[in-house]
């Protein structure tokens, strides 16, 4: 599936076309590619938790953006959780469910031992901003891309 970029409003999406990898600048990219840009551009300005995020975790609390990010370029659902320590619920967590039905969860590394994730929800994205972050969001979207822009320029360059 071949999904090319669109946006509402200045809000990104992706409207998908057919096959399985996304279509930037006549470049396909895999999951691979935006998650190694993700990675890259995690930091304590994207974060939701800045009490909690270190270099050594950079997911730790860019699971909403980055959902999101994900979902931008590769469409499905999202997939709300619980993040329970014990029997006490202690937040919310965002994941992936693809188009194709593959669960992807980006940020599934920056849980610590104690916390566990149960009740998941999948749904469709909303058509407007995210209520909570929606400037981390765009910043973030933006150094992806731009990341992943660079890097096919630099492939390009090399061949």
């Amino acid at each position: 599936m071949v999904f090319q970029f669109k946006g509402i409003c200045g809000w990104p999406y992706i409207q998908m076309l057919g096959s399985n990898k996304v279509k930037l600048n006549e470049f396909k990219l895999s999951i691979d590619d935006v998650m190694k840009a993700l990675l890259e551009s995690w930091s304590l300005e994207s974060t939701e938790e800045p009490e909690n995020w270190e270099p050594s975790n950079p997911s730790r609390g860019q699971c909403g953006i980055s959902s999101l990010i994900i979902n931008d370029y590769f469409g499905g659902k999202l997939v709300l959780w619980k993040v329970f320590v014990g029997e006490e619920q202690v937040g919310f967590h965002y994941s992936n469910e693809l188009s194709d039905g593959t669960q992807f969860d980006a940020t599934g590394d920056q849980f610590w031992e104690n916390e566990e994730l149960r009740e998941p929800s999948s749904f469709e994205r909303p058509d407007k901003p995210p209520k909570n972050g929606a400037d981390r969001y765009i910043n973030l979207a933006k150094l992806v891309r731009s990341k992943l822009e660079s890097s096919l320029v630099e492939v390009t360059a090399s061949t």
